[in-house]
């Protein structure tokens, strides 16, 4: 069985090294199946959006993925190597190696566990139901991070993106109360998802995390609900998680411990 690393430096150091004690790790290796994550969920519900990690680096360190970028500006979608911003206007964007992020998540990834036809979902909830009966099927893992690709034709998809915050900048929930919403018909695209472990709360959204992009690279978001209408499923288990924590004043002064589950489903939710 795979060890799970969870490293806690911009350094890659490794500190904690689970069933093995801990050790130090010599050098990144070329691709890794680990899920690596800038941050921790927590520190950006409380406004830390200040980017710690360049685009360039974390390409080298996956191919696909979600999260945020410098200042909350837009919704990240990596998906085969590339990184893209869905912004507030409804615009998306290629963003060059120099602009960073403040929180992502992100692997190299496989076809690991399943690639099948998804007919007929109709709404976000039933995708989700989908997605867990897949797992279910593979042994009932939970215990375990998953990231699917969903490539196929919906009927609907309604996203949301933020625009760019400044200083001081207000906790995520308050923001989220005025998000931009946008609503798609008849679209082909891909849903990039992850899926989190209960035990991570705080680190990261215990379920299903959802982003969308479209084919066409136009339109995309923070996934609030879709209706499916024939899609192919890809799915990858993932046994390692390596965490990076920002080295910044602002990070060190966050008091992480809150209980913020309450704010963080109101946020993933529809209004």
């Amino acid at each position: 069985m795979k060890k799970i690393h969870i490293i806690l430096s911009m350094t890659l150091c490794l500190v904690i090294a689970a069933a093995s004690g801990c050790q130090i790790a010599q050098e990144k290796p070329v691709r890794s199946d680990a899920l690596y994550q800038v941050s921790l969920l927590n520190g950006l519900m409380l406004g830390d959006y200040d980017g710690s990690v360049s685009v360039g680096a974390l390409q080298r360190l996956g191919d696909t993925g979600i999260g945020t970028f410098d200042q909350l500006d837009g919704e990240l979608i990596m998906i085969g190597g590339k990184t893209y911003k869905a912004k507030s206007d409804g615009s998306v964007e290629l963003q060059p190696d120099s602009e960073t992020v403040p929180f992502a998540a992100v692997t190299f990834f496989d076809n690991d566990i399943v690639i099948r036809n998804l007919t007929d979902l109709k709404d976000i909830e039933a995708l989700k139901e989908t997605l867990d009966q897949v797992i279910v099927e593979e042994k009932s893992d939970f215990n375990r991070f998953y990231i699917v690709s969903i490539e196929g034709t919906f009927s609907s998809v309604h996203v949301r993106s933020v625009p760019s915050q400044t200083k001081p900048y207000k906790p995520l929930a308050e923001i989220t109360k005025t998000q931009t919403e946008f609503n798609y018909e008849n679209i082909e695209g891909t849903i990039i998802a992850i899926r989190c472990p209960d035990y991570v709360a705080g680190i990261n959204l215990p379920g299903w995390h959802l982003h969308f992009i479209s084919k066409d690279r136009t339109k995309g978001g923070h996934l609030l609900d879709a209706d499916l209408i024939g899609a192919v499923l890809s799915m990858d288990k993932i046994s390692e998680f390596q965490l990076m924590l920002p080295e910044t004043e602002e990070f060190a002064k966050l008091n992480l411990t809150q209980d913020l589950n309450s704010d963080t489903n109101n946020v993933e939710s529809k209004n």
